[in-house]
């Protein structure tokens, strides 16, 4: 956000200046060289002050507040030199913010290049405003306005903010991604845009601040661990005695400009724990013990795993049941790999190979029968799947990243893998989560059972194998959450995957949910010459009204319900309008059969066609073709790909609330919602879709411009790279414009 100069007289329209002229309300002095037991679990002294430019702002708050006790002229004078060092060492970011970047790594993640901190802009507009109010300089006030855009940039944009959940912001003290969400950067960086925000009252900070605010409450208790406190949440260290002091003290200090009384008895609770023998010495014994471990367990991985070399791309290993097959993990799997071929190697580990696997780096491990789908086979797949992970590793596969497909057998076995080896795991779950707490999962697979005629012995045997399957389920489920970094859900805030991760109490901050992508240029509108001639060479009529059902014929997909709300509605039509209409399914599964005697038995054979299993260009060619898609699923969880692809390719689209996503995708006229397992409803939408053409066409544009803007390719680029590893602000940094801020020291009053 640009704002022009302003002059400081403006602004500042007080009777008393030296009102204004307030002490910074943190006692730095005993933290410049303050210890901190960081994520590897060695002492050291704490990053975020460990740099010039943090080092020269709080220097600068020091001189400052012995300058207002003392009326010291040679405070005031050092106060005023490290003020003019950071509007000289001041670098543009972009078009509208400056700051002061970090050269050098950040412990413990592989990248390279400048980063910002939160702690030096935002301990820096302390120090502006102050020097502002003091010599009525409206240069300070000018670069403060630029150093106040970094907090309302994200990391990704050369700013120092994080998304936490679907509103949530988070300050970084180092700002590279994994976001660490170390709380004495936040708080730190909180005060700084109070500062500004006395001298400036700008509405947009005010916003800013206060979706901080609510971030903070959210995440406070996760910094808590019950005797102590953690620094940060990516790898949960605890913190020093003094770093937990420094926590305190800033949380009084926010209490005492948001008169919170939360914040307050939070910080009263903290200076609790350094006072109670008890919470002292279970620090110490935790502490020591992290710290050799950690030294041991790194003793073995050098051992163990041998260094690779440097490579300009990101090593990322995907372990998932199966690949390549057609469905909507493909469709993520090409999504990422279509997005990050800049910078990363992917390789995929796997234990059934689907067709055309050649133009992938695939490895097998386990027999074509060891499936995670059944009790005890689903302990066999985690077993070998760790077995061929671990041998990957030993033979200097070097990962840097893995991104398993689901975040329960998968999961499990990758995080335990990652947590050897020091690699760091990130699951995208597709709803893998919800089965062992999900009755409706479970009752599919006794309804599957009923149907089949196995003799008495056998039927109980397998009713009690899926008794056992369930706890099975749950057990991995929270091993995974033990020991995976971050959770990438896709669907939106409220739906049934939110709930069971508050049952799995995985932590808000190991959370993000997402849009799944959508690559709008791959469904191409047909013009009416080119749909003809495809329609034709397909046997349909030009003016066929068609309906499209792609999906898996399982019992979860209502496909019962499809049929019966089909021929219901044809019954509605003129004879002129059902002569029209054709329904074609796309998908395989368990249910053909079925399927097919449900087809005869209800009269539809004439104009439904089973097309069996597509290829994904055929899917895409069939839903270019089409009108209308059906989605009749009885139990989903996420954001069904299938939707998506239809929508984007300008289908109107009629589908159940399960799940719930699809009723946020199909609001305001993209669509239509309907009850699942409701004949009724979906009778009544389609009939309302087959005797309106223009509705259905303008359904289908609305829908195609929901998901161009929504579910780009460039917005899940920027959620990869966030749950990953990014610190390229090196390239976003203006290096012609490096000095236009500086300024002699000559000038300065």
């Amino acid at each position: 956000m640009s704002r022009p100069l302003r002059q400081v007289n403006e602004q500042v329209q007080v009777a008393d200046r030296k009102a204004q002229l307030t002490a910074y309300p943190v006692d730095l002095s005993a933290y410049l060289s303050l210890v901190y037991v960081d994520e590897t679990g060695v002492s050291s002294q704490l990053h975020l002050f460990g740099s010039e430019p943090s080092s020269i702002t709080l220097d600068g708050l020091l001189h400052w507040n012995h300058y207002l006790a003392s009326g010291d002229e040679q405070q005031r004078q050092a106060f005023l030199a490290q003020v003019c060092w950071l509007v000289q060492h001041a670098v543009c970011i972009g078009e509208d913010a400056a700051g002061w970047p970090h050269a050098g790594p950040v412990p413990g993640r592989p990248t390279s290049g400048a980063w910002l901190s939160a702690v030096t802009q935002g301990c820096a507009l302390s120090v502006l405003t102050r020097a502002c109010v003091l010599t009525d300089d409206p240069t300070f006030l000018h670069l403060a306005d630029r150093v106040v855009c970094t907090f309302e940039h994200d990391i990704l944009d050369g700013g120092v903010s994080a998304p936490v959940g679907t509103d949530g912001i988070f300050f970084e003290a180092r700002a590279v991604y994994p976001a660490a969400h170390q709380l004495s950067g936040f708080l730190l960086a909180i005060l700084g845009l109070y500062d500004y925000l006395a001298l400036t009252g700008t509405s947009p900070i005010e916003h800013l601040v206060a979706r901080s605010l609510r971030t903070l409450h959210r995440l406070l208790a996760e910094f808590d661990r019950g005797f102590w406190t953690c620094a940060d949440l990516l790898q949960r260290p605890l913190s020093s005695p003094a770093h937990l002091g420094l926590q305190a003290q800033l949380l009084e200090a926010l209490a005492s400009h948001t008169h919170c009384e939360h914040c307050a008895a939070v910080a009263a609770h903290w200076r609790h724990y350094l006072h109670q023998w008890p919470s002292r010495l279970r620090y110490q014994i935790i502490s020591r013990c992290a710290t050799s471990g950690h030294a041991l367990l790194e003793y073995f991985r050098s051992k163990l795993f041998p260094k690779v070399q440097a490579s300009p791309f990101l090593r990322v290993c995907i372990p998932l049941p199966g690949f390549p097959f057609t469905g909507g993990v493909l469709t993520v799997l090409n999504s990422i790999a279509q997005v990050t071929r800049d910078t990363w190697c992917i390789e995929y580990v796997t234990q059934r190979l689907g067709p055309n696997p050649d133009r992938f780096v695939i490895h097998r491990f386990g027999t074509a029968r060891m499936t995670p789908w059944h009790f005890p086979l689903v302990w066999l797949y985690v077993l070998t799947g760790m077995q061929k992970l671990i041998s990957l590793m030993l033979h200097g596969a070097g990962y840097d990243v893995f991104v398993p497909q689901d975040g329960v057998f998968t999961g499990a076995f990758a995080a335990l893998v990652a947590k050897l080896a020091g690699v760091r795991v990130v699951c995208i779950d597709h709803s893998t989560l919800t089965w062992s707490e999900s009755q409706l999962f479970h009752t599919e697979w006794r309804n599957i059972l009923a149907t089949k005629n196995w003799p008495w012995m056998l039927r109980q045997l397998v009713r009690l194998l899926l008794v056992l399957y369930r706890p099975s389920l749950s057990l991995l489920a929270r091993i995974s959450v033990h020991f995976s970094d971050l959770f990438l859900i896709p669907g939106v805030a409220g739906d049934e995957m939110e709930e069971v991760c508050n049952r799995l109490k995985i932590p808000q901050s190991r959370i993000a949910r997402f849009a799944s992508m959508i690559d709008i240029h791959q469904h191409i509108l047909l013009d009416a010459i080119s749909r003809a001639k495809v329609r034709e060479e397909k046997g349909i009529a030009v003016d066929a009204i068609v309906v499209a059902i792609v999906c898996r014929l399982s019992h979860e997909k209502g496909l019962d319900i499809a049929l019966e709300s089909i021929h219901q509605a044809l019954s509605s039509l003129s004879d002129e309008r059902r002569e029209r209409v054709r329904v074609i399914i796309a998908g395989d599964g368990p249910l053909r059969k079925q399927l097919e005697e449900g087809v005869h038995s209800h009269g539809l054979s004439q104009i439904c066609w089973l097309w069996g299993d597509i290829s994904a260009q055929d899917v895409l060619l069939l839903l270019a073709i089409s009108d209308i898609f059906l989605y009749t699923s009885t139990r989903g969880a996420c954001i069904p790909m299938s939707v998506l692809e239809a929508m984007a390719s300008g289908c109107a689209v009629i589908a159940t609330t399960q799940p719930l996503a699809n009723a946020v995708l199909l609001a305001d006229g993209r669509g239509i919602v309907i009850p699942p397992g409701d004949t009724t409803r979906a009778r009544e939408a389609l009939a309302r879709l087959l005797n309106d053409s223009e509705l259905y066409r303008r359904m289908g544009k609305l829908a195609r411009d929901y998901i161009a803007e929504h579910h780009s390719p460039a917005q899940f680029r920027r959620i990869l790279l966030r749950a990953t590893y990014w610190s390229g602000l090196d390239t976003l940094l203006d290096v012609a414009r490096t000095d236009t801020l500086g300024i002699e020291n000559g000038d300065r009053p």
